[in-house]
């Protein structure tokens, strides 16, 4: 710092009176810097004064380490306990000369017993909380540059634009990768949070108060995967696969519907994961995910919103069962269908106006409604035509189309909160240009985007 300052007053002296010496304009970036450096100097030295202290006995001498920060790599002294022989067992013992007569060690500062009973060869990097040799602080910022940017060499670039602190690509991708996987396995035992949301004054004067509602939706989206990973995937109708699906789920609450009766989700009250596991498998995940959120504490009415695919069907009849919970299948998707059997069984020219009458009925009547609707609309056509075929998507799901009640009771007839987690949590970070990944770091890496989207800490 004091190097600037008057490197500043030098500049000053020379370029005379009234006028300003050149290159202001990245002063604030200069001081920023010189003062991390010092900071970085001063964390030096208080690290290294807590390095010293012993508190599992007299240890086996101070070494110097280090541990990357917001103010960059950080060298400090720290007390070292080492491994305690007497203290391991006759076949740890025998593996670790093996290892060691090889050339190698079984794990890096090891995990056999240590002098003084001590849990890690430095106590101090330890407290700090490290996580791949990184503080919390750090760790966070580089896992949100991660999801963030579009590759991992933008998020190395991020990263140092924004904290300063620089890191090789490599690296970067490592410890990003490394994190992901955490989130993965965080997901497996989520942490019970029954929020009550504190709504803004402008929400509560434009909603009306509606018995608290528990969403859940689920969906699939795919990721480009390289060649290795796509051995053995069956595409859909026989076509070669160009992606592998990972599964995202969302679960959150409502409290208040607005004028029109559509639900208005808590703000900041969601939860969203990304897996990579098959449906029964993602669906034991989506109903622990459930519980820990009050699924089963009677104090929410639940509703499970799908686009009426096989396995979410059958994930919905399994993992949340029970006369109280409301399957919707999304009005959209049914949409879609009825716009397929429309451009089968009547002339072009017709379809848009049978169409938007179509859509209208389902909207306020439901599916079975619909039914006879176009049964009497199209029962000019023969038997065996194939627009008929298209109808077995109602007949299945006509009883999870009563979107009329559904609109009456404020609940959702959509899936629209799902598609756009697919858009956040996946296709925002891997599904750009070019990209194939490795099938497990791309499900990593949506965890880690799911965790954040979540309102949860870093993994």
């Amino acid at each position: 710092m004091d190097e600037v300052l008057r490197g500043l007053r030098r500049a000053a002296a020379e370029c005379g009176p009234g006028a300003f010496p050149a290159g202001l304009g990245r002063l604030d970036e200069r001081l920023a810097a010189a003062a991390g450096r010092d900071l970085a100097a001063v964390l030096s030295l208080v690290l290294s004064a807590l390095g010293r202290a012993a508190p599992h006995g007299t240890p086996d001498g101070c070494r110097e380490t280090g541990a990357d920060t917001l103010f960059g790599h950080v060298g400090f002294t720290c007390a070292y306990y080492g491994p305690a022989p007497e203290r391991m067992t006759r076949q740890a013992r025998r593996a670790r000369e093996r290892a060691a007569e090889k050339g190698r060690r079984l794990r890096k500062n090891g995990g056999f017993p240590r002098a003084g009973g001590a849990e890690d060869a430095f106590p101090l990097k330890k407290a700090l909380g490290l996580a791949d040799g990184m503080t919390p602080a750090l760790a966070g910022r580089l896992q949100r540059a991660a999801v963030a940017a579009g590759s991992f060499a933008e998020g190395a670039g991020l990263l140092a634009l924004l904290s300063g602190v620089r890191m090789s690509e490599s690296t970067f991708r490592r410890r990003a990768l490394a994190a992901g996987r955490r989130a993965l396995e965080a997901q497996e035992n989520p942490a019970a949070w029954v929020p009550e949301p504190l709504l803004p004054a402008w929400l509560l004067a434009v909603t009306a108060p509606a018995a608290p509602t528990l969403y859940i939706l689920l969906d699939g989206t795919g990721v480009p995967c390289v060649k290795k990973d796509m051995r053995g995937v069956k595409g859909k109708d026989g076509k070669k696969p160009k992606t592998r699906e990972v599964k995202v789920g969302v679960v959150g609450t409502y409290r208040r519907p607005d004028k029109k009766g559509r639900p208005v989700r808590d703000p900041g009250c969601e939860s969203h994961i990304v897996s990579p596991k098959n449906a029964a498998e993602f669906g034991s995940l989506l109903r622990r995910l459930a519980l820990s959120r009050g699924f089963g504490s009677g104090r929410f009415r639940i509703q499970v919103i799908g686009d009426g695919a096989e396995w979410v069907v059958n994930i919905a009849r399994t993992a949340f069962k029970g006369a109280d919970v409301v399957f919707t299948c999304d009005f959209y998707h049914a949409c879609e269908h009825l716009r397929d059997f429309l451009g089968l069984a009547l002339p072009q020219k017709d379809v848009r106006k049978a169409f938007v009458t179509a859509r209208a009925v389902l909207r306020r009547h439901g599916g079975a409604s619909l039914l006879k609707h176009l049964r009497k609309r199209c029962g000019h056509l023969p038997p065996d035509h194939p627009a008929w075929d298209k109808l077995g998507y109602f007949e299945k799901r006509k009883d999870n189309m009563r979107y009329g009640e559904y609109r009456k009771q404020g609940l959702f007839i959509g899936s629209g909160v799902i598609e756009a987690a697919c858009r956040t949590d996946v296709a925002r970070r891997c599904k750009q240009s070019g990209m194939h990944w490795r099938f497990h770091n791309a499900a990593a890496l949506c965890a880690l985007a799911a965790r954040f989207r979540s309102h949860l800490p870093a993994a």
